[in-house]
């Protein structure tokens, strides 16, 4: 039975999804960050627990966070790689890409913070929002993005959204994420069922996420 408990951002699909399967295959307990309430875990440090997810131990007490945390439940359940994830090198590896999600989570997945109880919301890091931005643009072009028509309808939704929102580091991270996921859809499917599918795929996730 897992003694260890991750405090996830339930407003996030992505830490919904990962803590699932961790739940699920037994590996650690969850607890959505929303029904933690003042004082629960008296080791937990709420500001940084909103960008590196927390993990409780209830048997001692003891509160790791970010990727300490997850290598930690994987390396318990799987000894055999533990060398390898309590490497610091490797640790070292993969810190940009989880700060580059960390950062951008709620950008990426298209989340409204909860109507109620806490919100984890990470901190608005201007240089990891760049960063993802670029990283999105650079991924279109190697995807060689084809479609005119969409091209032109994303042109055109960016020229309104940037006009229309006053935060628009956020508005370009939604728009960043929209076009990534059209342009891979353009990539994977053939002809027409590719343009039609990433056309209502950029149509539905664009009115969703104003």
């Amino acid at each position: 039975m897992a003694t260890t408990t991750f405090l996830y951002d339930d407003a996030c699909p992505m830490c919904k999804g990962y803590t699932g399967v961790f739940t699920h295959l037994n590996w650690s307990e969850r607890r959505p960050f929303s029904h933690l309430k003042a004082g629960d875990i008296p080791a937990l440090d709420l500001d940084r627990g909103r960008h590196e997810i927390p993990l409780y131990d209830a048997a001692t007490g003891e509160v790791r966070y970010g990727l300490d945390a997850m290598t930690t439940v994987v390396g318990n359940a799987l000894p055999r790689l533990k060398p390898l994830l309590r490497s610091r090198f490797f640790i070292a590896a993969l810190k940009p890409l989880y700060w580059l999600i960390t950062y951008n989570r709620r950008v990426i997945a298209g989340t409204k913070p909860p109507a109620t109880g806490f919100d984890c919301a990470p901190d608005y890091h201007v240089g990891w929002r760049l960063t993802y931005l670029g990283f999105a643009a650079v991924a279109v072009l190697l995807l060689d993005f084809p479609c005119a028509p969409l091209l032109a309808g994303l042109g055109l939704a960016l020229i309104v959204g940037m006009f229309l929102h006053s935060d628009r580091l956020t508005f370009l991270g939604h728009f960043a994420t929209v076009t990534l996921a059209a342009a891979i859809l353009l990539a994977v499917l053939p002809g027409w069922v590719g343009v039609g599918a990433a056309y209502l795929f950029a149509g539905w996730e664009g009115w969703r996420r104003c």
